[in-house]
């Protein structure tokens, strides 16, 4: 096999330095119009004299010409006209403070309406399944029995009894009240792989009666189910704590259970425009860096050259029920397990339509869809998307429907079912020629167990289409990658999962075909119990091949149908000789089973060192490729160090801590106020979030815990959060970013069953220095090229940055490769490039561009947020640089 030299440094004269990242950009080639909030309408539209509405602006603009929008908010609707190709229009933050398309009003004229309520006579235009009310700009809940917190994704369901029917719920605990006309949210059923809504036709003590809901009983149904949670909303009857609300379309008056101290001095506003960036009808436009505020944007069918970048879109869908999609929205014949693609298409941003972009984007809080991927030849890429489907039906972070699009470097994360997934009900059975490549995704399953991150349904011809280089982590569905249902012609090759469940990728042929699916060269890790790869149930698997895959859980393959999958050159052991398993670093080191030991498959292995192919997804000896954004928010989760729990019933609470989604600990008792298990991360962590994950199981959850800090173990500070509801996943959220040791997690409400655990996780607000910083997801880079694994070669006085980084160590380690005939070295500075010098690490040049990990003590122990910058100096071509870490 030939040795691969490493590119970058045979390439550095031909690289120009690109531009600092976040510098303001050229207006265009027309005419730049000013808008601010305390222009006027008559204005030139000059700086001075600004426009005030955007919507002026727009009326004013010919292709060439932009809109450059000053700091404010601005409550309208934005419709661009389209520019052309040669001369688009630029709709455009100037630069001088955030700018918001707010879609909301404010609700005024509140008055006193008895039982602790309050309410304000108002016109919400929306169709009030789409309502949204927002309490002193957060989220304010519908009115919901039971109660539950303010985290969607945190849910806490009522349980019916099992003499439930299909359409009665049987429920000692149920309240009495006249519920009839509200919506009964439904997650039942033997297996229920989706959510389900309908409406309460009659109630007494302890009973309800409903219509709706219950397609594909079972599966999908109440009754004497596995499965039998639900809750209610959408009566006045549910309304019994502080900022819930209740909208009486008839009379057209919004009710709310005001704060403790009353509703004056609070604002209310109340959702009425859908689309606050409207391009359905616009081509050849470009929208950069403004906020949405409880609206979102769409782009059409017809829409071309649309660019939409750095966007920051917060709150962009909101719905109450789960309605079957109508006839006219579906691609294949209607039956009711189409249920599962209800409001996909009603939600999300939407890029819609043929050669549009989404990019640098930071998506978030959405019932549905993050985003909507439909047409030909769109591309989403470098977009953070989080906490979105917490409705429960098929709309995910990201769901693509059509073919040639690019969905790249996307962190996805804290979704109610899938990271990605397309909806053939939707979609039809094309899926050619699509690129999902580079992702990360991570805590997906939120609200359903059979599923996966990554998940494809059903029959689609997947020809010509790639999922490559996507890290699947910390989700408890049944699979990191899932194949469903008689899909065929995935090319898989060069994906990372652990902490999964079952298994890391899974081809369904559910008693079908599962012809020409391929996985070469994935890894799989801690956190799969099952197999790493299942080809389950086929009857035809032509041209299905697994190879080079390096896992702990057999390959397998149901011995039916004829023929079988080619399933050779994989390496099963739980010694792969990986870096760090608990933390996802899958790759090779010295000495490891997979170096040169695979088989060469054409296309897919195409960077070799040494004899032959590597089994898995990275190459030993290559620079480190990683997945995701590299936008603030993206790296979060905290390393897993020598974490130790122990429990305060004696127990080994071993499993809590040992970075594996499987294991469980298990109460010796009944939940009850009082027990804890306490923590020790080993050294102190920074970190603003908790996560509880109970794997898969129904049971378990704790009723209610809040969560206490210590840096010495011995004194406690007050619970600096109070978790109430029982969903899968409970997060323990933080005020601010807190630095300690030691956790404590106390039950402070009792149950029936045991406490279990089987995971505890950790993030903070910005990347961890402990965990491995990769080179390409750096913030800010000046004089440098980025790929997608490592950087291109540094010249002296060019750097890297990583912003808000959480620091707690006095060790330095890097790799990177050098050409460097001098003094070379890589300078770790503090706040600023010029800031502060904590460490230097000499780099000296290798003739075959090897890589080089090299360890220096820092001048001292550094803590906290700061800025992390990585300075080049002594030399046109100092190093090419791999990944850093910063540890104790």
């Amino acid at each position: 096999m030939r040795l691969r030299h490493l590119s970058v440094l045979a390439a550095v004269t031909a690289l120009l330095a690109l531009p600092v990242q976040g510098q303001a950009q050229a207006a265009g080639p027309g005419r730049a119009y000013h808008v601010a909030p305390w222009g006027s309408e008559n204005a030139y539209g000059s700086e001075a004299r600004p426009l005030r509405t955007i919507g002026d602006c727009l009326s004013r603009v010919r292709p060439g010409d932009s809109c450059l929008i000053h700091r404010g908010t601005y409550h309208e609707q934005v419709n661009p006209p389209s520019g052309t190709k040669d001369a688009p229009i630029t709709v455009a933050a100037y630069g001088d403070g955030p700018v918001t398309v707010d879609g909301t009003e404010p609700v005024t004229g509140w008055k006193d309406a008895g039982d602790g309520m309050v309410s304000a006579d108002t016109d919400l235009p929306l169709d009030p399944d789409f309502n949204a009310v927002f309490l002193d700009d957060d989220r304010a809940a519908e009115g919901r029995w039971p109660n539950s917190g303010p985290d969607p994704l945190n849910a806490t369901w009522a349980e019916a009894d099992a003499t439930s029917t299909d359409q009665r719920i049987d429920d000692t605990d149920l309240p009495d009240a006249d519920w009839t006309g509200a919506t009964v949210h439904l997650w039942a059923g033997s297996n229920p792989w989706a959510q389900q809504t309908g409406t309460v036709t009659a109630t007494s003590p302890g009973k309800l009666d409903f219509k709706g809901g219950n397609h594909r009983c079972p599966p999908l149904c109440m009754g004497d189910q596995n499965y039998r949670n639900y809750y209610l909303v959408g009566s006045k009857a549910a309304l019994d704590q502080p900022g819930e609300w209740y909208y009486d379309k008839t009379a057209r008056r919004l009710y709310m259970v005001p704060p403790k101290d009353g509703i004056a001095g609070h604002t209310v506003t109340a959702k009425h425009r859908l689309w606050g960036v409207d391009l359905s009808e616009s081509s050849y436009v470009t929208v950069r860096g403004l906020n949405l505020w409880g609206t979102s944007l769409r782009t059409g069918n017809d829409s071309t050259g649309v660019t939409v970048d750095e966007l920051r879109a917060t709150y962009i869908s909101e719905f109450s029920t789960l309605p079957m999609p109508p006839d006219s929205d579906l691609a294949i014949p209607p039956f009711e397990g189409h249920i599962v693609a209800s409001r996909i298409l009603d939600s999300g941003v939407q890029i819609l339509g043929t050669g549009n972009t989404l990019k640098n984007s930071e998506i978030s809080r959405s019932a549905g869809d993050g985003v909507l991927l439909r047409g030909t030849g769109n591309t989403v890429t470098n977009n953070y998307i989080h906490d979105v489907g917490w409705m429960g039906s098929y709309t995910p972070g990201i769901e693509i429907n059509g073919n040639g699009h690019t969905v790249t470097h996307n962190t996805v994360r804290r979704t109610g079912r899938a990271s990605i997934d397309t909806a053939w009900q939707l979609n039809g059975t094309e899926f050619h020629d699509n690129r999902i490549a580079y992702n990360d995704l991570s805590e997906a399953m939120r609200t359903s167990r059979d599923g996966a991150p990554f998940y494809v349904c059903c029959s689609l011809n997947a020809s010509g289409s790639s999922i490559d280089h996507n890290t699947s982590h910390d989700a408890d569905g049944q699979v990191g990658y899932y194949i469903d249902n008689y899909s065929g012609r995935f090319l898989m090759h060069h994906n990372v999962a652990w902490n999964t469940g079952q298994r890391g990728t899974g081809f369904n042929g559910h008693a079908g075909p599962s012809i020409g699916n391929r996985d070469h060269n994935s890894s799989y890790g801690v956190g799969i119990n099952g197999s790493s790869v299942q080809v389950s149930n086929a009857t035809d698997a032509t041209d299905t091949y697994i190879s080079n895959i390096v896992g702990p859980m057999p390959i397998t393959v149901s011995q039916t149908g004829d023929p079988l999958p080619v399933v050779r050159s994989n390496l099963i052991t739980v010694k792969p000789g990986h870096t760090d398993a608990v933390n996802g670093e899958l790759w090779p080191t010295a000495g490891s089973p997979v170096i040169d030991a695979g088989e060469t498959v054409d296309g897919i292995t195409t960077d070799v060192r040494g004899a032959a192919p590597d089994i898995g997804a990275y190459e030993y000896g290559e620079p480190i490729w990683s997945a995701g954004c590299n936008l603030p928010g993206c790296q979060q989760r905290v390393r897993h160090g020598t974490w130790t729990a122990t429990a305060s019933d004696g127990t080994d609470a071993a499993a809590v801590t040992d970075g594996d989604i499987n294991t469980r600990w298990t109460g010796s008792s009944p939940q009850s106020p009082g027990q804890f298990l306490t923590v020790d991360l080993g050294e102190a962590r920074t970190f603003d979030r908790l996560s509880l994950d109970a794997g898969r199981d129904t049971s378990g959850q704790p009723y209610g815990f809040s969560v206490a800090v210590s840096r010495d173990g011995t004194h406690w500070s007050e619970p600096l959060a109070r978790v109430s509801g029982r969903s899968f996943t409970q997060d323990a959220v933080f005020p601010r970013q807190t630095t300690a040791r030691h956790l404590r997690i106390t039950l402070t409400a009792g149950g029936p069953v045991p406490w279990a655990v089987n995971d505890l996780r950790l993030y903070g607000d910005g990347p961890d220095s402990a965990t491995t910083l990769q080179a390409e997801q750096a913030t800010v880079v000046r004089g440098v090229r980025r790929g997608t694994a490592a950087t291109w070669v540094l010249g002296s006085g060019d750097w890297l940055g990583f912003r808000e980084v959480n620091l707690a160590g006095d060790r330095l380690t890097v790799r990177s490769a050098s050409s460097c005939a001098r003094t070379c070295s890589l300078q770790l500075r503090l706040d600023a490039p010029d800031g502060p010098l904590l460490g230097v690490v000499p780099v000296r040049g290798y003739s075959d561009g090897k890589w080089q990990e090299q360890s220096v003590r820092l001048k001292r122990e550094v803590t906290g947020s700061h800025d992390l910058y990585l300075v080049a100096e002594g030399g046109r071509q100092v190093a090419a640089l791999d990944w850093l870490t910063v540890r104790s």
